[in-house]
């Protein structure tokens, strides 16, 4: 008797198993035949679900839209910066690539967010040094940066400004460090916020430079700088993208700037390396990981599609634009750099005594 088309079909499925096939297709000899092909049935189907995750991976990433959730709101430096890439990526990954902003809790949520999603090169998050290597030193938080995460790139750094209030009688970092000195306490600093890199940062200057500030912790740096303009407060660190209006309309004194190197923004501004404080070196930094356990294979082309999009000729003056930095590490340097980074801010923040509420 012919078989039917559903049952062809079903044979088609053994193609895989080409033993059950065989019997499949010859005269039903007995029932020892019956139940032979009835064990090899439920065998290829249990192995043909056991192999599916296999086949899902072994697809060619991507095969669907890739997503970036920014742990931030809208409209800040990092978040355009992801709007970039995502502008861009497509181009070679040949998938749209879908930036989510998920705010809150000095971003952790959207951190939280990423270190739960399923390990597959889909959702990525875009890092940044205070949820990633600053928030889990001072708090208990919903992830193990160095666990739940695998490295992807770094992207960016960004330097910070230490600026002063013209009215200030320190006209170099020099002349603050003698100041602060000669009256332990006395100098006030404001920051973003307690625990934030504008704080930390100042807390790290003065525990190598043995000075004793007083620091004054705002809701955000917007506050901050307008006490800094209006003589309320003398001194703050803040990024180069905000330090360089108030710079150049001469409302306040750049004195130094936190990275290696001086900034190509605020060529005239020096290193507080060059002004005595050797080996002193603070950046806010961006880069993405994906949750741990993620393909390598997907995760290395997502690593060297963005180091790409970072080289394309225009990208440089757009990320000078936002006061950003291109940082290029294999996958691997940029898990030590975490860890580094990591490392140091415990010992910042041990010896500064920090703590958040």
């Amino acid at each position: 008797m012919a078989r039917s088309e559903a049952s062809s079909a079903a044979g088609c499925v053994m193609l895989m198993w080409p033993l059950a096939c065989i019997l499949e297709s010859s005269p039903p000899f007995s029932g020892a035949h019956v139940s032979l092909l009835n064990i090899l049935r439920v065998a290829a189907l249990a192995m043909t679900f056991g192999l599916a995750p296999a086949f899902v991976h072994a697809q060619a990433w991507p095969s669907r839209p890739v997503h970036i959730v920014v742990p931030f709101p809208p409209g800040q430096g990092a978040d355009t910066m992801m709007r970039l890439l995502a502008e861009k990526l497509p181009a070679t990954l040949g998938q749209p690539v879908i930036v989510e902003n998920k705010p809150g809790a000095g971003g952790s949520i959207g951190m939280e967010h990423v270190a739960k999603s399923a390990p597959d090169g889909y959702t990525v998050v875009m890092a940044g040094s205070g949820p990633t290597s600053i928030s889990p030193t001072l708090q208990k938080l919903p992830y193990d940066t160095t666990k739940s995460f695998d490295p992807v790139t770094a992207v960016a750094s960004v330097a910070q400004v230490f600026m002063v209030n013209p009215s200030f009688e320190a006209k170099n970092l020099r002349e603050m460090i003698a100041y602060a000195r000669a009256k332990p306490g006395v100098l006030n600093y404001g920051s973003s916020g307690q625990g934030t890199t504008q704080h930390l940062f100042v807390e790290h200057f003065a525990s190598m430079a043995g000075i004793k500030l007083t620091h004054i912790p705002y809701k955000g740096a917007g506050p901050a700088m307008q006490d800094l303009l209006g003589g309320q407060i003398p001194f703050i660190s803040d990024t180069v993208t905000a330090a360089i209006p108030q710079v150049k309309s001469g409302k306040v004194r750049a004195i130094a700037i936190t990275s290696a190197r001086r900034s190509k923004l605020l060529p005239d501004v020096p290193t507080l390396d060059e002004q005595g404080l050797k080996g002193y070196e603070a950046i806010g930094w961006i880069g993405i990981l994906a949750p741990a356990g993620s393909p390598a294979a997907a995760l290395d082309r997502l690593s060297a599609e963005t180091q790409k999009v970072i080289d394309q000729p225009d990208m440089e003056k757009r990320m000078a634009d936002l006061g950003l930095v291109p940082m290029e590490q294999t996958r691997e340097k940029f898990r030590d750099f975490i860890r580094s980074e990591i490392q140091k801010w415990v010992k910042v923040i041990a010896a500064a005594g920090v703590k958040v509420e």
